[in-house]
C-alpha cells in the first residue's frame, strides 16, 4: 500500500520472521554470539528464551542460513506436548521420513543417519522452535537422544528456543540432569529506546527508504508504546506508515503514531503500553520543533548501522581495536557493539567479552556485566592469570547487585588457585561475616548456644510477666 509512496523496496515492518532485516543491536549480537560458540564448541546443548516477539525466529533462520552448508540442520517448530513421541518430528524435519514409524525403526533411522554424517565429518543440528511446549517428558527424550553422543566426536547438538516457561522448566528439580547438559544459555531483553531508534531506521533502511523517516520523538513514542519489543514496534510503525500514506505525509511524526496507534488499540487485543495522552497528542496540532529536530547520522559509530561488508572487510582484530579507541573516547555503547562482532572469531572471545563485561560496569549496567563475564569465562582456551582478572570483576560485580553468595563462590575460587590474589582475601572475611550474620537473624535457633538462648529468652519473658 505505502510501499511505493516511501519508495520502499519491500515492507520494513513485515511481521514474518526475516533474517535479512535482523537488528545487529548488542542484545541480538550477543544471543548470535553464543550460539555460534556452542556449535563451534560442540556444545551438546544450548537455550534461546525470550518473551514472544522478541526476533528469536529471525535469529535461528540466520543461523541456518550461515551454518546449514557445514552441519545437517533440522527444524522441529510444531511439537507439543500432547505428541507421544518427538523421535518421528525430529526424522520429519531432517526429511528422513513422513511415514508413522515403529519407534525401535525410527531409532535405528535416526541413529544410522548420524554415523553417517559423522563420517563426512557433519555434525547435525537440531533446533526446537517453541520448546517450552515440550514439558517434561518429551525434554527427556531429547537428553536420551542425547546419549548417542558416544566417543570423542560429537554427532548431535540440540537447540532449544522458547518462552521464559522454558527457562521455569529447565529449573526445575526433575530437570537437574538435562540443565547440567546446557552448556550455552541466553535470554533476550527488549530494546532500549536508542535500539529501538536504531531498529526502526535499520529496517527502513534495508527496505530502501530514508532512515529519517520517523523523528526521533516518533521513535520514541514507539518504545514507549511497545516496550521494546521487536514484533510491536513492527506492529506500530507498519500502522503510523499507513496513516501517513493516507494523509500524504513525507515524515513520520509522534502525533501519527499515536493517532495509529490509538486507533489501533481500540479493539483491545494489541498489548500496547503506557497509552496514556495518546488522546491528546492525537488531537494537538503538530509540534514544528519536532520537524527540527535533528537526525543523528549511525554511520560515524555505531556499528549496527555499518553494511555487511564493512564488517567482512575488516578482521577481528581491527573490530577489536577499533571497539577499544570507542571505549578510550567514552563511546561504550558503540564499543560493545563492536566488541561483540569482534567475538564472533573464537579467538577473540575471551578477550572481548571480557571488555563488554567492562563496559557495562562503567555504565553501571552491573546485571549485564555479570552476563558479559560469564559469557568470557566459558571460553576454555583463556590463560590462568586472565581468567582470574576476570573472576575477580565478576566477583565485584555479584557484590554490587546484591549476589554476596555468589560472589563467595567467584572469591573462594579464586582463592584456590591463588590464596594471595589482590584483597581476595579480606574480601572473603567481609562476605563470611555477613553471611553468617545474616543467617543468624533468619535462624536464630541454629548455633551451638540455640538451646541456651532460648531457655533464657523464656525465662526472661517468664520473670517479665511476674513482675507485672
Amino acid at each position: 500500500m505505502y510501499e511505493a509512496f516511501y519508495q520502499f523496496k519491500a515492507k520494513p515492518f513485515a511481521l514474518l520472521p526475516d533474517s535479512s532485516f535482523l537488528y545487529p543491536g548488542s542484545e541480538h549480537q550477543a544471543a548470535y554470539s553464543l550460539l555460534e560458540y556452542g556449535i563451534l564448541s560442540q556444545a551438546p546443548f544450548m537455550v534461546l528464551t525470550g518473551d514472544p516477539g522478541m526476533g528469536k525466529t529471525s535469529l535461528l533462520q540466520k543461523l541456518i542460513a550461515e551454518h546449514g552448508s557445514k552441519h545437517k540442520i533440522g527444524l522441529v517448530t510444531n511439537a507439543r506436548y500432547n505428541i507421544e513421541q518427538l523421535l518421528p518430528w525430529i526424522l520429519l524435519s531432517l526429511g528422513l521420513s513422513t511415514k508413522r514409524l515403529d519407534p525401535i525403526e525410527a531409532y535405528h533411522i535416526f541413529s544410522e543417519f548420524l554415523s553417517q554424517e559423522s563420517k563426512r565429518f557433519r555434525r547435525v543440528i537440531l533446533i526446537v522452535d517453541e520448546a517450552q511446549s515440550l514439558g517434561a517428558e518429551l525434554l527427556e527424550e531429547l537428553r536420551l537422544l542425547s546419549n548417542m553422543n558416544d566417543g570423542k566426536i560429537l554427532k548431535l547438538q540440540i537447540i532449544l528456543s522458547g518462552q521464559p516457561d522454558l527457562y521455569t522448566l529447565l529449573q526445575r528439580i526433575d530437570m537437574t540432569q538435562f540443565a547440567q547438559r546446557i552448556v550455552v544459555d541466553y535470554h533476550l531483553k527488549p530494546l532500549s529506546e536508542g535500539d529501538t531508534t536504531n531498529y526502526i531506521r535499520h529496517r527502513i533502511r534495508v527496505a530502501g527508504g530514508r532512515p529519517s523517516l520517523f523523528t526521533n520523538t516518533a521513535c520514541a513514542l514507539v518504545h514507549r508504546l511497545s516496550r521494546g519489543n521487536p514484533r510491536l514496534i513492527n506492529q506500530v510503525s507498519d500502522i503510523a506508515l499507513t496513516y501517513g500514506y493516507a494523509e500524504q505525509a513525507r515524515i513520520i511524526t509522534s502525533k501519527l503514531v499515536a493517532q495509529a496507534a490509538l486507533d489501533r488499540s481500540k479493539g483491545g487485543i494489541l498489548p500496547l503500553a503506557e497509552k496514556e495522552g495518546l488522546v491528546g497528542l492525537a488531537a494537538a496540532p503538530e509540534d514544528p520543533r519536532e520537524l527540527d529536530d535533528p537526525i543523528p547520522s549511525p554511520e560515524p559509530t555505531t556499528v549496527s548501522s555499518e553494511s555487511a561488508e564493512a564488517y567482512r572487510e575488516r578482521s577481528p582484530e581491527e573490530d577489536y581495536a577499533r571497539a577499544m579507541e570507542l571505549k578510550e573516547a567514552g563511546l561504550l555503547k558503540e564499543a560493545v557493539d563492536l566488541f561483540h562482532v569482534a567475538a564472533r572469531d573464537k579467538s577473540m572471545w575471551f578477550e572481548a567479552y571480557s571488555q563488554v563485561g567492562l563496559c557495562y560496569v562503567t555504565m553501571k549496567e552491573h546485571h549485564a556485566a555479570i552476563q558479559a563475564f560469564r559469557t568470557a569465562l566459558e571460553d576454555p582456551s583463556a590463560l590462568q592469570d586472565d581468567i582470574l582478572d576476570v573472576l575477580y570483576v565478576l566477583g565485584r560485580s555479584l557484590e554490587s547487585v546484591g549476589r554476596g553468595g555468589q560472589a563467595l563462590d567467584v572469591y573462594h575460587r579464586i582463592s584456590h588457585v591463588t590464596p594471595t590474589f589482590r584483597d581476595v582475601a579480606d574480601r572473603l572475611r567481609e562476605l563470611q561475616q555477613t553471611a553468617n550474620q545474616s543467617s543468624h537473624k533468619e535462624n536464630p535457633s541454629i548455633g551451638r548456644h540455640s538451646w541456651l538462648s532460648s531457655v533464657v529468652d523464656n525465662v526472661q519473658r517468664f520473670l517479665s510477666g511476674d513482675r507485672k
